[in-house]
């Protein structure tokens, strides 16, 4: 008996010792007592655990007494806690020193941000989405250092990014690489809400491992992936307007006061076609009718990411939107993202990436010009009972002018496209050793774009009119592969020497196929006759399908030594079809170093650096930013006329002449960096300085005029140009929390640099921009580019004595034609006459300095950021000065009248009116028309408050409001002192033909999470 009672108590015990219980707890953050969202807490030695919520809370069912609780985050310590017998732990988790060294991609890689070697900047995905945009670059204005990036207004319009200046006429774009796929250099086609970080790769040393285009900078994107336990949804929206500023225009009655006072300023007699003293109200305010108060802008993400401890999986959808400031114009995209990984065992994972999108334009026109310039004493439409049955034929033409009528013109705007593209990226990972790592990767981009356009036929009068009507449909396919094989190992010796190998290749094909089919003269402009078939005349079918390759061997090797010493060299090999035979290779190699100064001895008795380190790092990029058959001379039919009877005759000739010694251009470049953290950390100071070199630039030179090619003025793309960048970057960053409830950080980037064309076609300089038969920019060997050229403009000649007293050392008058009002130009070379030797250098459109300023703060539930940018030292050639001559009967800028010369003294800056313009004020390039364009604007400004948990339990909501470009600091007279450098090419920038202006950009946002 007494046996059996003992057997009974300890089955009892075992009984105990294994009963399941349930855990339930809180985790939070030493640093500010925040409940810790998404925190992990698993079961030691299984796959079992879960996520905390948005309150930072837990539970776990069925937990074994003798259980270990491993609590793990991002950038916090590990801790592992026994359950024993406890059913609440509640647990304060520690910022982890070595683990806020965050990891930053690098090229087929990653590696510690305190290991780097090379120049690169990282900004993260809740940074970018702060700004509501299309295209994730236009947020980086401002926040990455030696990174200018120009925005265009227009929906749909991708900024310009000059990543550390200019070395090359062949493009400016940096390469972009999604998730480790190339993807060109355009990313409007991404969701930026999908991007989890971007790091901008600025220096050769850090570039060179993606040789093949990487001479103007590489931008790797990492997107949001999932993470194990339970699921968490996110939806953000944010939806507002926009609006453009009123130019202010002349109304009707200063408009004819101004029109007839140029004829009588030279003693002619007006030529007038409007009702004389016409009233303002009897006028047309054509900036208004042509232009929208506001314009819609709208965005919406919703995400779903979650897994266990197999697979990890992050799900979303996006809209974008964003209407024109006209009736026409819009560009959206509809986005949706995939991103999976299934973790087999320890040896094999595997992932599989989505990406399918939807993109949409209807093509915005630019009327800004014509809606300032048209005659505002004109109507909109001919009267009632000159109206007939083609509404397009009903409006009025322009009394005064030759502007066509830009209501009508917008009424006739026809033309949309539609894009369908999928990315898909499936990768394998296998880890057969420790530190060895395998991977492949292909990842696909197709995408497909049909356009369609209708012009209408339309007679408003002999000069503003279509004989016949037009309608067009282009198909364009583009199918791009890349597939990439690496493998990494990574080692550490005696606790010191740690060692990171990688060796790889890849091959990567790109096709395009395009066909577009166009007639004219449809029966009429109906809508359901806007069809190719529906036209009767001048059939026309082109097409054509392109190829190109590329074939890469890479290979990296990473040391350093006691977190003290490193060094890292890679060498890239890409062969490319665009190259002949004995030209297809090239080789990029690059070397960079590192000295951490305080992880010496003799630094730890300092206490001023927490960090102290020294960069260096060369390199070789290259480009190939070509056509695909530049080496070969091409043939193409043409025809002829022969014989005493002339007739047609079809034949062959020379289309395009080619160079089968082409190579590739390859771009040195040389940076020395320090990076500085003082007063604990808070305080991070960085400073580079490079420059940059391009060798054998491919470029496009006037061929030779000989038999065999016909065409006088062909080009042959040639190895003869060389540019060169200098320039420094600095940046600050503090950081600091005052109380647990207020913290704030502010950032301040500077950067200059200077761009020199060491030479260009060998054939003298190189003049763009052209105006009136005559060209606003010279870039000559040897001189910076962007500078405009024209004659220096010294003021106005006030008097009749003035004009006389203008002469050369002979008494000869310079300016004969000349009357009190006009310019005054400089004789520069005093030879006595004003020629094409009197112009220099009036203006440079590339700015001395660049500047970011960010600020952020938080207190309790709200938070506020603010960020700023702007360029100093730059000019603007700005043609809209015109605006005040009333040229060819043009309108003009309100209050003209008041600001032209108008008598001795009233004006030293703009002319006198006058219809004759003998003295050629308007028609010269000169000073007249050049402008400081320096500018500092507000990109943000936004206010956002998180609603208190206990309101809405289980969810964390936040909203917010934001304006976006709300102010700008300038002496620019323009609309727009940042559009300009746009530019229509790196060695063509800084003019203003008034293109669509950066708006202001007003939203009401949330973000909601649960």
């Amino acid at each position: 008996m007494k046996k059996q009672i003992l057997l009974l108590c300890l089955a009892l015990i075992s009984l105990g010792a294994h009963a399941q219980i349930t855990v339930r707890g809180k985790v939070t953050s030493a640093t500010d007592n925040e409940p810790l969202i998404g925190a992990t807490i698993q079961i030691k030695g299984s796959g079992n655990g879960t996520v905390t919520d948005m309150d930072g809370n837990y539970t776990l069912n069925n937990i074994a007494e003798d259980d270990i609780l491993v609590f793990s985050s991002i950038g916090y310590e590990t801790q592992e806690i026994r359950v024993a017998n406890q059913n609440t732990i509640n647990v304060v988790m520690e910022e982890a020193q070595e683990l806020l060294e965050e990891l930053v991609v690098i090229g087929y890689g990653t590696v510690r941000k305190s290991d780097l070697t090379s120049s690169i900047s990282t900004i993260k995905g809740e940074e970018i989405t702060k700004v509501t945009t299309g295209n994730a670059m236009d947020a980086l204005q401002g926040k990455v250092n030696g990174v200018q990036v120009t925005s265009g207004g227009g929906p749909g319009t991708t900024p310009k990014v000059l990543i550390r200046g200019v070395t090359t006429v062949n493009g400016s774009d940096p390469l972009y690489v999604v998730d480790g796929m190339p993807v060109g250099t355009n990313i409007n086609f991404l969701n930026s809400n999908d991007i989890e970080s971007m790091e901008v790769l600025k220096d050769a040393s850090a570039a060179a491992i993606y040789g093949t285009r990487g001479s103007n900078g590489v931008i790797l994107i990492t997107t949001k992936k999932g993470s194990a336990g339970k699921t968490l949804f996110n939806f953000t929206s944010s939806v507002g307007f926009q609006n453009i500023a009123n130019p202010n225009m002349a109304k009707a009655s200063e408009y004819e006061q101004v029109f007839k006072a140029r004829y009588t300023n030279d003693g002619r007699t007006p030529v007038w076609n409007s009702k004389d003293n016409i009233t303002d109200a009897e006028g047309t305010d054509w900036w208004n009718e042509v232009v929208n108060k506001t314009a819609l802008v709208q965005n919406y993400a919703f995400s779903a990411s979650g897994g266990n401890d197999k697979l990890v999986y992050n799900l979303s959808l996006g809209y974008f939107r964003n209407n024109s400031q006209y009736d026409v114009g819009y560009w959206d995209k509809i986005n949706v993202r995939l991103n999976t990984e299934y973790t087999f065992n320890q040896y094999i994972k595997m992932g599989f990436d989505i990406a399918p999108r939807v993109e949409s334009w209807d093509n915005t026109p630019n009327l800004f010009s014509a809606a300032m310039s048209m005659d505002p004493t004109t109507p909109i439409f001919k009267p009632e009972e000159e109206w007939v049955d083609n509404h397009y034929n009903n409006y009025a033409r322009s009394y005064n002018n030759q502007e066509w009528n830009p209501v009508a013109s917008l009424a006739r705007q026809n033309a949309y496209s539609r894009e369908y593209g999928v990315i898909v990226n499936p990768y394998l990972q296998l880890t057969p050793l420790e530190g060895l790592t395998l991977r492949t990767q292909f990842g696909a981009n197709a995408h497909i774009r049909r356009s369609d356009a209708f012009t209408p036929e339309f007679e408003i009068d002999q000069l503003e009119k279509s004989t016949y009507s037009n309608v067009s449909r282009e198909m364009k396919e583009w199918l791009d592969w890349n597939w990439t094989n690496t493998a990494n190992y990574m080692r550490t010796f005696d606790d010191k020497h740690n060692l990171n190998l990688m060796a790889g290749f890849t091959a990567e094909r790109f096709a395009e196929y395009w066909v577009k089919g166009a007639r004219d003269d449809t029966p009429n402009n109906s809508e359901n006759l806007q069809e190719v078939s529906a036209g009767t005349l001048n059939q026309q079918a082109t097409g054509n399908t392109a190829y190109s390759t590329l074939l890469s061997y890479i290979g990296r090797v990473m040391y350093n030594y006691d977190g003290r010493y490193y060094l890292t060299a890679s060498l890239r090999t890409d062969g490319s079809s665009k190259f002949p035979e004995g030209n297809k290779y090239a080789v990029f190699p690059s070397v960079s170093a590192a000295w951490r100064l305080t992880g010496e001895e003799f630094m730890q008795d300092q206490d001023i650096f927490n960090n102290l380190k020294i960069r260096a790092g060369w390199g070789r990029v290259g480009n190939q930013n070509i056509s695909n058959s530049a080496y070969l001379t091409l043939l193409s039919s043409a025809d002829a006329v022969f014989g005493r009877n002339p007739s047609r005759v079809t034949g062959t000739t020379i289309s395009s002449v080619g160079n089968n010694r082409l190579k590739w251009e390859t771009v040195e470049d040389y940076n020395l960096g320090l990076d500085m953290s003082f007063l604990d950390s808070r305080l991070n100071v960085t400073f580079d300085i490079y420059q940059k070199k391009s060798y054998d630039m491919l470029y496009r030179k006037q061929n030779i005029f000989a038999v065999g090619y016909p065409d006088w003025n062909s080009q042959v793309t040639m190895n003869i140009g060389s540019m060169k960048a200098t320039g420094w970057e600095l940046s600050f960053d503090w950081n600091d929390r005052i109380t647990n409830d207020f913290s704030y950080n502010i950032g301040l980037n500077l950067s200059a640099v200077k761009n020199k064309a060491v030479k260009l076609s060998g054939d003298g300089p190189v003049n763009t921009g052209g105006f009136n038969s005559d060209q606003i920019i010279r870039n000559e060997d040897g001189a910076e580019i962007g500078r405009f050229y024209g004659y220096v403009a010294d003021g106005l000649f006030q008097n009749l004595s003035e004009v006389y007293a203008h002469t050369d050392e002979h008494g000869t008058i310079l300016q004969p034609n000349a009357q009190p009002g006009d310019i005054r130009f400089k004789d520069l070379n005093h030879d006595g006459v004003l020629d094409e030797n009197d112009k220099t250098y009036i203006g440079n459109a590339y700015p001395d300095l660049m500047a970011g300023l960010n600020l952020g703060l938080n207190y309790k539930s709200f938070d506020f950021n603010a960020n700023f940018y702007g360029t100093f030292g730059n000019d603007i050639f700005n043609t809209t000065k015109r605006l005040y001559a009333g040229t060819n009967g043009s309108n003009v800028y309100a209050g003209t009248l008041n600001k032209v010369w108008h008598g001795e003294g009233t004006s030293n800056d703009i002319p006198r009116l006058t219809v004759n313009d003998n003295n050629l004020n308007y028609t010269r390039v000169s000073s007249f028309y050049v402008e400081d364009g320096s500018y500092f604007r507000c990109k943000l400004l936004q206010v956002g408050y998180t609603l208190p948990k206990n309101i809405i339990p289980g969810t964390n909501l936040r909203i917010s409001f934001s304006a976006q470009n709300p102010f700008t600091i300038t002496n620019y007279s323009g609309m727009d002192p940042e559009r300009p450098q746009m530019g229509a090419s790196v060695i063509e920038t800084g003019i203003d033909w008034i293109a669509y202006p950066n708006p202001r950009t007003f939203l009401f946002g949330i973000d909601l999470k649960f």
